[in-house]
């Protein structure tokens, strides 16, 4: 008996040795955490209307379907299975489902979904589905009403409005390329633009974006699957260069007229957070000037488009950089919430629909990374900052009267947030760098009541290296925060190659307490193979504050190097480390790092794999370039220095250069001009491009972009 229990015992052993084995291919590696690895999660988590009940998908007792928890007893039910909703679907004439779609509470009782273009309405007190309105297969930009059963969305250059299914209305009837109506790539969809449409609350008008691209350069992108290839032109706004102009029209649907707002001259000013006044009696818009250093928040009759008061103005010497919209208190049109970076860090202000500040509700000690609502009485605030390193996310709630700040979440990690309406309880979403995802119930003070889910890591039986946060002080004394990973087994006795994994630029921030996920994986499977992977947040990052961004203005490449050579200077007083075997990979603006590294610190780097890198900001858009760069014409000197192209005779290792043939965000010219430069000068690089593919690689492209840079430092490296 005594052999027979110690033989099981090896047996365990054995398997869990075994277990921890195991390396991870490279589709494991790139594309396993978005499929049978993902993480798991309580899918669609929300609370149910403004009850106490939060809900989610999963099974339970044998069924799959919608699933309803009280927060006070964390009792669940089958709310609605996804059979019993396939029989509601198909009493009423519809067609099944496969899969339990994506649902919005619209009160306690009736969620809707939209499915195949068409939106329904499910009233669980009756119970009973709803076909309510629908929009054609080839709409885009499809845009709901936040309450009602109103659809808008666009066709070609064209906005539409569907008011019932079979109802359309056309609203506009430009046909000229280069004018568009609606469309949500408004700016480049910088400032926060995600949306080209915005509802009145009443459902009485629409406000839209109308985008002119007339004047701006037609680029040519060539498609290749025909025979021969042909031109496809987009409009592409190079820095210095003529930019679109944009104004903002409303459509009264009773009337089935248009006013466009008079936001006055020059029309290629940037028009920003589009908000409806609750009442309707006002439509607010942030203007912004080309050079993004003078802002102003302006209030507009939308009867008649006539600026009414400019409520405040906002400037800065580098840049000013609106992303949100007004925030109404509840739907009270006589006071909102403001983002502003005015006071060094990005702040919540609570103002009076006159431009009166009532109160600063944030400390400027650390940026505010996400506004999550009010309570139900409209008496606290509830948000997400980051801690004063940036490394974490906790949720904090403000009293608006009092000011008090009361922090929600203490645990040292990234923590995202779900509020209940009467502010009582709060759903947690937590992670950090040995946590995948724990979803704990938690009071109104934070205090744990339930751990809804600890889900289990999928990476628990492949044999993975630490992973660890470092800081490093530049020569500034700022703190800089770094990860490494070191392969499996490491022994400090030895040397390894490094790989430096870069982005650098702005809103880029890599490095935070959390668990690594998606294609981030490949940074494990590196290790894996004997590399140390290092990554550092370098100055012009985001969410440290105004002054660590703005150290990067007019002169992209230069503090950002500095920065990034702190770290190598780290990697180079480790004993593990092999000084003479240094690496560095990174894309887009990371792509335009790794040349940076490589040809402004010629030596450092043995190997270097660019994709998709800006080489000449001249060769970049106006509304992200000009942003942080100004104009060629305005900063000659910041430019020539930027460009990578005055750095080519500087070239010593390998360099692999990978692009996109169609990039529409990095014009394939960039590393066009590269390659030719080398050509002229004798410098012999390496070049790969992905003929069809635009700024990025996905699916199986990116399985095989990721085993071509492998290969790359495996061979070189």
């Amino acid at each position: 008996m005594r052999l027979v229990k110690i033989f099981c015992l090896l047996i365990v052993f054995a398997s869990s040795v075994f277990a921890q084995e195991k390396l991870l291919s490279m589709e494991e590696a790139i594309l396993g955490s978005y499929k049978e690895m993902k993480v798991k999660d309580l899918t669609q988590l929300q609370w149910k209307g403004e009850s106490k009940e939060f809900c989610y998908v999963d099974s339970l007792n044998g069924q799959y379907g919608l699933i309803a928890a009280d927060a006070s007893t964390t009792e669940s039910k089958m709310l609605l299975s996804l059979d019993s909703l396939n029989a509601l679907l198909i009493q009423g004439g519809n067609k099944a489902l496969k899969r339990f779609p994506v649902i919005t509470w619209l009160n306690n009782h009736t969620f809707r979904f939209m499915e195949n273009k068409n939106l329904y309405r499910c009233d669980l007190s009756v119970p009973g589905i709803d076909k309510v309105n629908s929009a054609p297969q080839d709409a885009e930009n499809i845009e709901l009403h936040p309450k009602l059963d109103l659809i808008a969305y666009t066709k070609g250059n064209n906005l539409f409005i569907s008011l019932k299914p079979g109802e359309e209305i056309q609203v506009t009837f430009d046909r000229e390329d280069g004018i568009l109506n609606g469309d949500s790539y408004v700016h480049r969809r910088e400032f926060g633009i995600r949306k080209g449409i915005f509802w009145s609350p009443s459902g009485d008008h629409v406000a839209f974006y109308r985008v002119d691209q007339r004047m701006v350069t037609q680029y040519p992108l060539v498609d290749i699957d025909s025979r021969p290839a042909k031109l496809r032109y987009i409009r592409y706004p190079f820095t210095g260069m003529t930019s679109e102009q944009v104004t903002v029209g409303i459509y009264h649907i009773k009337t089935g007229s248009i006013t466009y707002l008079q936001t006055g001259e020059p029309k290629d000013h940037y028009k920003c957070s589009v908000t409806w006044s609750p009442d309707e009696k006002a439509i607010y818009i942030a203007q912004l000037n080309r050079d993004q250093n003078h802002l102003r928040l302006v209030r507009y009759d939308p009867l008649n488009g006539q600026p009414l008061k400019t409520l405040f103005e906002e400037k800065d010497e580098q840049w000013v950089e609106p992303e949100h919209g007004l925030i109404f208190v509840n739907n009270d049109p006589s006071r909102f919430v403001w983002f502003s970076k005015r006071a060094g860090y990005n702040d919540l202000y609570l103002y009076r629909n006159d431009g009166k500040l009532l109160k600063k509700l944030t400390r400027s000690d650390r940026d505010v990374t996400r506004f999550l609502g009010f309570d139900d009485k409209g008496k606290n605030a509830f948000y997400l900052a980051a801690s004063q390193d940036g490394l974490e996310r906790h949720a904090f709630k403000v009293n608006l009267n009092s000011g008090k700040i009361t922090r929600l979440t203490t645990e040292p990690g990234v923590h995202r947030v779900l509020f209940q309406k009467q502010g009582k309880y709060l759903l947690d979403r937590f992670t950090n760098i040995k946590t995948p995802n724990r979803i704990t119930l938690l009071n109104e003070k934070g205090k744990s009541l339930k751990i809804l889910l600890n889900a289990e890591n999928p990476l628990k039986d492949y044999k993975l290296g630490e992973n660890k946060l470092i800081k490093i002080r530049n020569k500034n004394g700022i703190l800089l925060n770094a990860r490494m990973i070191l392969p499996p087994e490491f022994d400090p006795a030895q040397k390894y190659p490094v790989i430096v994994y870069v982005y650098g630029g702005p809103h880029g921030q890599l490095v935070t307490n959390s668990w690594l996920r998606g294609w981030s994986w490949w940074f494990y499977y590196m290790a894996e193979r004997g590399f140390i992977i290092f990554t550092l947040d370098n100055r012009g990052t985001n969410n440290r504050g105004l002054e660590f961004e703005q150290a990067i203005f007019r002169q992209l490449g230069t503090v950002e190097t500095e920065d990034q050579m702190v770290g190598i200077r780290f990697l180079k007083d480790q004993p593990y480390v092999d000084s003479t075997r240094i690496g560095v990979h990174g894309w887009s603006y990371g792509g335009f790092m790794t040349i940076s590294l490589m040809t402004r610190q010629p030596g450092v780097f043995k190997v270097a794999v660019a994709g998709g890198p800006v080489i000449d900001w001249r060769y970049y858009e106006v509304m992200y370039g000009e942003r942080y760069m100004d104009t060629p014409q305005s900063n000659p000197e910041g430019y020539e220095k930027a460009s990578l192209l005055n750095y080519v005779k500087n070239l010593d290792g390998s360099l692999l250069i990978i692009h996109g043939t169609v990039d529409p965000v990095v014009v394939w010219q960039n590393s066009l001009l590269y390659l030719r430069k080398a050509i002229d000068l004798g410098k012999q690089l390496d070049y790969f491009v992905y003929p069809g593919d635009e700024h990025n690689m996905r699916g199986k492209d990116r399985v095989h972009l990721y085993q071509k840079i492998t290969d790359y430092f495996m061979r070189n490296l």
